[in-house]
């Protein structure tokens, strides 16, 4: 009994213990090989996450080389692609994405390029906490905490600098905007 006990006690004492400013990663519980899914509302696809692999980690899922296409009116609206992806499972993220990597998102309007952008799903756009370019034509404009909506029509920047020319943006009649040559 008493060689029992002491075999016990060495085994626990040689258990690795973790710093305590270490942080912990959640161990996966599923990992996938090629990966897909959607999110629809009310039977209308709303967005599309397609990877190369796919990591479950109970509350949201991390994919590799993820290829997003953010749908309006059943219209690819976006495609976005980024080195790494996630997908929030429940509470208040729910169904939002999260992109990290050479983010590169691509509509009709221009071209965005970041290294985070949020997906926001229920206010239906995209956030980039730090330094973004919007690229539309020679024209860019690069500033931070960005707000756009899928097609890049409205956007939203602070400390912004920006080289605009007009044959790069589109005349409103309705507003009579126009956009001085630089």
């Amino acid at each position: 009994m008493c060689l029992l006990l002491c075999i016990t006690g060495c085994r626990s004492a040689e258990t690795p213990v973790s710093a305590p400013n270490e942080s912990v990663e959640p161990v996966p519980k599923q990992k996938l090989d090629g990966f897909s899914t959607q999110h629809t509302e009310a039977g209308i696809v709303k967005w599309t996450l397609v990877g190369d692999t796919s990591t479950f980690h109970g509350s949201y899922i991390e994919v590799e080389n993820p290829t997003v296409q953010i749908f309006e009116d059943g219209v690819v609206s976006m495609t976005i692609n980024s080195q790494k992806g996630k997908q929030f499972l429940n509470g208040s993220k729910k169904d939002n994405l999260h992109l990290t990597g050479k983010v590169v998102g691509v509509s009709e309007k221009g071209k965005l390029l970041t290294e985070i952008l949020h997906w926001q799903n229920l206010a239906g756009r995209l956030y980039a906490p730090e330094e973004a370019t919007v690229v539309r034509g020679d024209s860019t404009w690069i500033g931070t905490e960005m707000f756009a909506n899928p097609t890049l029509e409205t956007v939203k920047m602070k400390n912004n600098r920006f080289t605009l020319y007009s044959k790069d943006e589109k005349i409103d009649e309705y507003h009579k905007t126009t956009i001085e040559p630089e």
